[in-house]
């Protein structure tokens, strides 16, 4: 029996190796056919894909040094050093630029600044196998290729002289603000083919094409002797010729196309493939066999723990970052799995950081802007946003210094923070306050809240500072558009800030004004040179003689569209638009001509003319109006100058020189709006001025306010002893006109008396007034007829004299 076994057991051996065998010879067989029958294809499939190989490690590559270069140049971008030497000599700027260079072996380095100016340039040569550094020969110039130099860092191909370069421009910031560029770059040359070359097993070659012709830049083939190859150009892409190639179009270089090109000659790739193939066709049974039962023990041992991996990796992928994997007791898949563990942490403190950074204000780690965005998405109101600026905050920064500053926001923050708000930092000095569930009339109580929890005194290095905002409002009643309420809120904090006021609620008259005043800008220029503005004379009453004997001349602009506008709406683009000049002159001119013409129609009347601070800081406009007065010292005796008081307490030294000068040559000056800046009778002692107008201010309410008859009754009290003329604006009513009398004012000037009127309206009005000397108008009348009578060609010598005086330069 154990004999009849064996021999049993014996025979299904055999069996199963005939059947073996004869299955193989079947697979064999058929293979070999099926081989003999694909050999055809599967050459030109080698050499496709040969060729995508290597097309795709070139392009790979290529992708991998800009992304390299990139990284790199926005890292030295953010190099403090580098920003602190941006301005300094070229010699420091190329000492920092070839430190980064080295450090990536760069081939060119180029520092531009914020006006596109080529203000570093470093460049390797290669000469006898040697590099050397040399410093560029466009520095000073002006980069050609602006456009790349945008917020965003930049990848180009760049061609200096004969060559070409890969090249990534990089904006320096300082803050929010581009105050630069660095760029850094490799050439396209043999080296960089050659690496190629030996990554692909492919030649690899740069070329510009134009035309239809090609150039080449660098070529891996050095071997000359082969006269296909050294005529070789890759100008349309086939596999039938000699050549395999393939073309990869990297951009555009001065007009011309820069091409990469993979290529070989056909009959190396062929050789090879079929080479391969005999040793293909002998590994083909063997390795049918080792494959099934390899992949058969493998798929058990490893596609179980790498599922779970797989799983575990999506895990990550859709942000579950508290996943476990448990993958058996293989140590390399245990440290596969320790390792995504890992991974997972990092990820999810990089994403913790960026949405921190992304979100939340560094300083103040309050929400910003993007997370208000976030807030108000499908929010409905009705609801109050309210934006805070701090007062004065840049004046801060630059005296105390920007670390102080940073502690006052802080502190803003701070107190804000205590009242339990939905708050924001959206800007440098700005904060979003949101009320949810509020009307309109409660605005000024939230306003009057926050102003009493901000604005308290704040000691920093031993100094008090008195803290104080300017607050925008806006109102949300329906769905809210988080874009548009910031932007209506931004514009009612801007017209907060020019009226001075605590806050402003916005409307839509906002918006409009701002239109409105871009359009007055663009129209001043244009104005001053049709003749559009017009004058009018408001009086001063002289208060002891009772008798108008002078006038302030107000310039009023006649505008096309809008009909006349008042000085407070085209006053300060004057300024802006730097025609300040020109308009304070033509004031000037025309004033004279109206006192010409009041003094044929017997009118003796004194003007007075407003100048701006800004003239007196141009000694050209000094220089001019001392040459109108000299040439008749009647002017000035009949003309006054009034200045406010920022003239000589924002620019004192200058201002003051200038003021002095135009005392040396009898010009009258008066200081006007007294009271509501920063000056003193003790610096007016120094000024040599002749009048002081006190501000409407303390005026208007002078019958009914104690404190304001202090301030006037001291304030005349102390000019009279200083030798000073007081005029007192914005009268509106007899009571206080008495009062002025009775306290030795000088002069009064307000409605009460006559609003602004044109020439012929002043004429008119002051002819019938009270405030007219008729008397006095008669003799002159009397003495100007026998004058006429007796000199009438001297008389009109004079009046030709006087028109050739009042025209003036501008």
């Amino acid at each position: 029996m154990p004999g009849k076994l064996t021999l049993q057991f014996d025979s299904l051996k055999k069996t199963i190796v005939f059947f073996f065998v004869l299955l193989l010879i079947i697979v064999q067989g058929v293979s070999f056919f099926t081989t003999k029958l694909a050999n055809e294809r599967l050459e030109e499939q080698q050499l496709n894909l040969q060729l995508l190989r290597a097309e795709t490690l070139l392009q790979n590559e290529l992708d991998n040094r800009n992304y390299y270069i990139t990284a790199f140049a926005e890292t030295v971008a953010k190099d403090y050093g580098l920003k602190q030497v941006l301005m300094e000599d070229t010699r420091s700027i190329l000492f920092a630029l070839n430190n980064h260079r080295q450090r990536i072996d760069a081939d060119i380095a180029i520092a531009i600044d914020k006006e596109a100016t080529i203000i570093g340039q470093l460049l390797t040569i290669r000469e006898d196998g040697q590099s050397k550094v040399v410093k560029g020969a466009q520095i000073g110039q002006i980069f050609a290729q602006r456009s790349w130099l945008t917020e965003q860092s930049k990848a180009q191909f760049w061609q200096y002289k004969d060559t070409v370069y890969q090249l990534v421009i990089a904006p320096i910031r300082n803050g929010d603000m581009v105050i630069g560029y660095i760029s850094f770059g490799y050439n396209i040359d043999e080296k960089l083919v050659g690496e190629l070359a030996q990554l692909s097993d492919f030649h690899v070659g740069f070329g510009l094409i134009e035309a239809d012709n090609w150039q080449w830049l660098a070529n891996s083939e050095t071997n000359k002797s082969i006269n296909q190859q050294s005529d070789f150009l890759p100008l349309a892409q086939t596999i039938d010729q000699d050549f395999v190639f393939s073309n990869y179009r990297l951009g555009r270089v001065d007009g011309q196309s820069l091409m990469a090109t993979t290529y070989q000659l056909r009959s190396s790739l062929t050789e090879s493939v079929k080479k391969d193939s005999i040793q293909l066709l002998m590994m083909i049974g063997l390795m049918a066999v080792l494959s099934v039962v390899a992949a058969y023990y493998i798929a058990i041992v490893v596609t179980r723990p790498l599922s779970k991996l797989l799983r575990f990796s999506k895990a990550i992928a859709q942000g579950e970052y508290d996943s476990k994997v448990d993958v058996g007791q293989s140590k390399e898949l245990n440290q596969l799995a320790n390792q995504l563990d890992s991974m997972q942490n990092a990820i999810y403190q990089r994403e913790q950081e960026i949405s921190r950074q992304a979100y939340f204000d560094n300083l103040t780690k309050l929400p910003n802007r993007n997370q208000f965005y976030r807030d108000m998405q499908d929010k409905h109101g009705p609801l109050v946003v309210c934006q805070i600026s701090i007062c004065r905050l840049s004046q801060i920064n630059d005296t105390l210094g920007h670390k102080v500053g940073d502690e006052v926001i802080c502190e803003v923050a701070n107190r804000l923070q205590q009242m339990q708000l939905s708050l924001y930092k959206t800007s440098g000095n700005g904060f979003i306050v949101v009320y949810f569930n509020r009307c309109h009339e409660d605005i000024s109580h939230c306003i009057q809240q926050l102003t009493e929890h901000v604005e308290s005194s704040f000691v920093v290095q031993n100094i008090a500072l008195h803290l104080q905002v300017h607050a925008g409002v806006t109102i949300c009643k329906g769905k809210v558009n988080a874009i548009e309420l910031l932007k209506e809120v931004d514009s009612a904090m801007q017209l907060a800030k020019r009226l001075n006021s605590p806050f402003q609620v916005y409307d839509e008259q906002i918006d409009l004004n701002t239109l409105d005043r871009l359009q007055l800008l663009s129209r001043i220029k244009p104005a001053l040179e049709n003749d559009e503005f017009i004058l009018h004379f408001q009086p001063k009453l002289n208060l002891h003689s009772k008798r108008v004997e002078e006038v302030e001349a107000l310039v009023r602009w006649q505008h096309p569209v809008h009909g006349l506008l008042g000085p407070d709406r085209f006053i300060q683009i004057t300024e802006q638009t730097g025609q300040m000049k020109t308009l304070s002159l033509w004031v000037i001119e025309h004033a004279i001509e109206q006192y010409y013409r009041w003094k044929e129609q017997g009118l003796d009347i004194k003007i007075a003319i407003n100048i701006s601070p800004g003239n007196l800081l141009d000694d050209d406009f000094c220089d001019q109006l001392i040459s109108l007065l000299t040439d008749n010292n009647k002017l000035c005796d009949v003309l006054v100058f009034e200045i406010t008081e920022d003239a000589f307490i924002d620019h004192n030294s200058k201002a003051v020189e200038n003021i002095n000068r135009l005392k040396e040559h009898s010009v009258r000056l008066s200081i006007d709006d007294y009271g509501t800046g920063y000056s003193s009778l003790a610096q007016l002692k120094n000024l040599t001025v002749e009048e002081l107008k006190i501000d409407r201010c303390f005026v208007q309410k002078l019958f009914t306010d104690t404190t304001d008859q202090m301030i006037v009754r001291s304030t005349l009290q102390l000019a009279h002893q200083l030798g000073l003329v007081v005029v007192a604006e914005g009268v509106e009513d007899q009571q206080t006109l008495d009062w002025l009398t009775e306290n030795q004012c000088e002069k009064a000037q307000g409605y009460f008396i006559s609003r602004p009127l044109s020439a012929e309206q002043f004429s008119q009005w002051l002819i019938q007034s009270v405030y007219f000397d008729h008397s006095k108008q008669e003799k002159q009348t009397s003495k100007q007829t026998d004058n006429d009578n007796k000199n009438n060609n001297s008389s009109m010598s004079e009046c030709a004299d006087a028109d050739a005086r009042v025209s003036i330069g501008t």
